[in-house]
């Protein structure tokens, strides 16, 4: 293994160069005074994305174990064996610094050279597949025959013990992989170290055959695709990761490069942590089969210990039938197209447990007993129970207790809905006042002004009303002649207000409003009742604003307003279920 490599990749230079010397942020570097020589004005940058630094001043300049070897006055082994001990990795004791491996990365890079001067073997298969020539080229994808790798590696003066080394030949001196689809795996530093061979044919097992594990090749210390995806991922913050060769190369080939893939194993938590060096943001979207969301639960759930603030996991899921490949064949590979579909499909972490929890703790909503409330409880507060950090366990907590409340207020309007069937009429047996569509909301509105034009000298109702979104462009026109009406000081009567429509040719937009709302004539036609579905439908789509800033500060970590926003999401609420017992009693 190249552990200089490994190494690199567990460290930030700024981390490192900041215990010596006071850095400041300036765009993507960091400035400080130059710890080599005497200065005044910061000359001495600090880049982690080329994992490099410059000082301007006296041309310093070098990489992290540059920077121990000359601040500490050590030797090269001993920088490499101190940042080791930094970064958690532990070097073998016969380790020896040497160009040993520079002989194996030479094979393992005229190997992956081979095949991909082999790939017209797969030229169609990958047309079909709708693989674009750029990304092939990009990404080194290659052919391996039924045989000739050895005996090309051999005459290139390449002894089968190194062949050995680096899994490219069997125990039986036979080449490892054949008549196989070639992905050339790389490091972080675009090294190659292995390879991952896909079958071509349904009677060839395994389907995908990696390298065997190696001096170089280790699954869990490395991940598809990282080497092409670091700058995307540094400049967006985020991370894609998914479960499969193919799905990183069609979401680079859509233009979404911040994608990564695990080496045929199930990502680890080790993997999570090194990740959220690179980015504060990763999206787990795995297949869309029952495996998938087998895995994506296990990421779930290990994730707990390791969560801090600051640092966001989310969860893609796809149909049942679908992976991301699917996604951006379907789509045909248009970012934005794409994007929107895993945005649409993605929940926060604590979202993506609940519904876990909800999913498989309870089979059925028609019976909410307390039972199966416990069950709810027991998991949610062994979730809670694994969280490390003590703030984020705190605000899971309340978001599972809150949710768990949401659902016992769910079962109760279940009862709600049931008293209504029975007394308020056919339209109300599928909807109440709070989950009436946007435009029969503005049509309420509208009619209830119209019913009570003196609501308007209320200051409150005019206010609400006047900023009241109206999408129907009919609707629109009649909301701002009542607003001119009421700020002309003209009489606010019922009767005058409709001989001001029949004026001007809106008395048809009236018909409208009254036969779409007409199901609820005699809730309308009473002025307290009125009130009650007015306030009931402002006061939703407050809540629903909410509920958008809520999920806005827990993305970006801020805890605080989160937790005020949840407390004026309850107040509201309470609201709404009092307004509707009311409307049940009348």
């Amino acid at each position: 293994m190249d552990y200089i490599d490994i190494i690199k990749s567990k460290l930030l230079l700024s981390d490192i160069v900041g215990k010596k010397v006071r850095l400041t942020k300036s765009g993507d570097n960091f400035v400080g005074l130059c710890p080599f020589h005497n200065e005044k004005t910061p000359s001495f940058f600090v880049s982690n994305t080329r994992g490099s630094y410059h000082c301007f001043g006296c041309s310093a300049h070098g990489d992290v174990f540059e920077f121990i070897s000359q601040t500490e006055g050590l030797s090269f082994k001993e920088a490499l064996e101190r940042l080791a001990s930094v970064a958690g990795v532990e070097l073998p004791k016969n380790l020896n610094i040497t160009k040993e491996s520079d002989k194996l990365f030479s094979t393992l890079n005229l190997a992956a050279n081979w095949f991909a001067q082999k790939n017209q073997g797969v030229i169609d298969y990958l047309k079909q597949r709708k693989i674009s020539p750029e990304i092939i080229d990009k990404f080194k994808i290659g052919y391996a025959p039924s045989s000739g790798l050895k005996e090309y590696l051999n005459s290139s003066g390449i002894e089968d013990k190194i062949l050995t080394d680096v899994g490219l030949i069997n125990k039986n001196s036979r080449d490892y992989f054949y008549d196989r689809l070639i992905f050339p795996i790389h490091n972080i530093t675009g090294k190659v170290i292995g390879f991952g061979g896909r079958a071509l044919s349904s009677e060839q097992q395994p389907k995908y055959l990696n390298s065997p594990e190696s001096q170089l090749f280790k699954k869990r210390e490395n991940l598809y695709g990282l080497n092409l995806a670091l700058s995307e991922i540094r400049k967006k913050q985020h991370i894609f990761v998914v479960e499969g060769y193919m799905d990183v190369i069609a979401l680079h080939q859509a233009g979404i490069s911040n994608t990564v893939a695990p080496l045929g194993t199930a990502i680890s938590a080790e993997q999570i942590k090194n990740l959220w060096r690179f980015a504060k943001e990763i999206s787990i979207c795995m297949d869309g089969d029952s495996a998938g969301r087998r895995a994506a639960t296990r990421v779930a759930e290990f994730a707990l210990p390791i969560l801090e603030p600051g640092y966001t996991l989310k969860f893609v899921t796809l149909p049942s039938d679908k992976d991301p490949y699917d996604i951006c064949n379907e789509l045909e590979y248009k970012k934005e197209d794409v994007l929107s579909a895993l945005d649409r499909s993605a929940e926060l972490h604590s979202e993506y447990l609940w519904h876990h929890i909800v999913n498989s703790s309870l089979q059925s909503y028609e019976n909410l007993a307390p039972e199966k409330y416990s069950i709810l409880e027991h998991k949610f507060m062994e979730y809670v129970n694994a969280i490390g950090n003590s703030s984020i366990r705190r605000y899971y907590r309340d978001y599972f207790y809150n949710k768990a409340s949401e659902l016992r207020r769910s079962f109760k309007k279940q009862i709600f809905n049931s008293k209504i069937r029975a007394t308020k009429g056919e339209y109300l047996r599928s909807k109440s006042p709070e989950l009436i569509e946007a435009e029969q909301n503005q049509a309420i509105i509208l009619r209830i002004v119209i019913e009570f034009p003196e609501i308007l000298h209320h200051p409150i109702f005019f206010e609400q009303f006047s900023h009241f979104e109206f999408t129907n462009a009919k609707m629109k026109k009649l909301q701002q002649h009542i607003i001119d009406v009421a700020n002309n000081g003209s009489e606010l009567n019922k009767e005058a207000l409709l001989r001001e429509f029949e004026q001007s040719n809106n008395i048809e937009t009236v018909g409208f409003i009254f036969e779409k709302t007409s199901v609820l004539s005699s809730q309308l036609n009473e002025r307290k009742s009125s009130e009650i579905v007015w306030n009931n439908i402002v006061l939703r789509k407050e809540l629903n604003v909410l509920q958008e800033e809520k999920t806005k500060a827990r993305l970006g970590g801020n805890f605080d307003l989160e937790e005020r926003l949840i407390e004026q999401i309850r107040q509201i609420e309470d609201s709404i279920q009092e307004m509707q017992m009311e409307f049940i009693q009348k």
